[in-house]
């Protein structure tokens, strides 16, 4: 019998600053595809702040597969400046700290966090955060768009719905302009723009069948940026694309409650304000 995974979801991103101007309505789209190169041998790094907590709490983590990687998801996570501190008076490291921390192992970064941030810095922190990535080797930075149509708002006001379709349009801008080749755009924005019911009420926050979501989006986005099939099919009984389209061509068609165990007893479920570690892959998954 299916039932769902007690553990509560945290949504304390917790922070200081000043109310933000609100600038543009701009939302980013996929401004370029990264070449096919085959597949990647090396491992993928994964950061986020709390927004993708779920995929733990949940127990989703055995859903990201076909790499080899790391995540790292911790709340009130920042990108460059100093993280606040959450409810339990916790303060993590920073997105560049994460970066520096595990140093030079990794082919790609995937960037899952904002929410924290203002979109003062957002110009900055990118040039920040690519330069030391190139510096340590990696050769392709993901980074995901920041769901907009949310009721969030960050205490202090550094992080809300316009801040965050504000970083979307600067992030397309400087993917644009060819400064920064390295950087490929998940618009996990649009992908989940439909889907409230992946969210907790605040629509940033991964509930239910969200992490599945998640990391089966970043799964199937590396898989397409690498030329490889899918690492699982988009419903029970079908095929799986080899290669593996990109999921920010339409609208999401898997069938995450057929090929995943969501709401069922979990043992990889768990809460936690910050998390690292990886999925199961290349061993089964624990549900096989």
């Amino acid at each position: 019998m299916r039932r769902l995974v007690t553990a509560a979801l945290a949504t304390a991103l917790t922070l200081g600053g000043v109310a933000l101007a609100a600038v543009s309505d701009g939302t980013a789209t996929v401004a370029r595809t990264a070449e096919r190169v085959g597949p990647i041998e090396q491992p993928v790094l994964l950061v986020s702040d709390s927004a993708w907590l779920g995929i733990k709490t949940y127990g989703a983590k055995d859903a990201l597969r076909g790499v080899d990687h790391v995540m790292d998801l911790a709340s009130c996570r920042r990108r460059v400046t100093a993280s606040c501190r959450n409810y339990d008076g916790h303060v993590p490291i920073t997105l560049l700290a994460e970066l520096e921390a595990h140093g030079r192992h990794f082919h790609t970064l995937v960037v899952a966090t904002g929410y924290n941030d203002s979109d003062h810095t957002f110009r900055s922190d990118v040039d920040t955060i690519v330069g030391r990535a190139r510096e340590l080797g990696y050769e392709r930075i993901v980074w995901l768009t920041l769901r907009a149509n949310v009721s969030y708002n960050s205490p202090d006001d550094f992080g809300f719905d316009q801040v965050f379709r504000n970083n979307n349009a600067t992030l397309r801008e400087l993917v644009d302009s060819g400064a920064y080749p390295e950087i490929v755009i998940a618009d996990w924005a649009t992908y989940a723009h439909d889907r409230p019911e992946w969210f907790a009420s605040d629509g940033i926050h991964l509930r239910t069948a969200g992490p599945w979501a998640a990391a089966d989006y970043v799964s199937r986005k590396l898989a397409h940026l690498d030329g490889r099939p899918c690492p699982m099919p988009p419903a029970p009984g079908a095929s799986t694309p080899n290669p593996c389209p990109d999921p920010d061509a339409g609208p999401p068609t898997i069938d995450l409650y057929g090929i995943y165990p969501v709401g069922e007893p979990n043992p990889t479920a768990g809460f936690h304000m910050e998390w690292e570690g990886s999925g199961a892959w290349p061993a089964d998954p624990w549900w096989d």
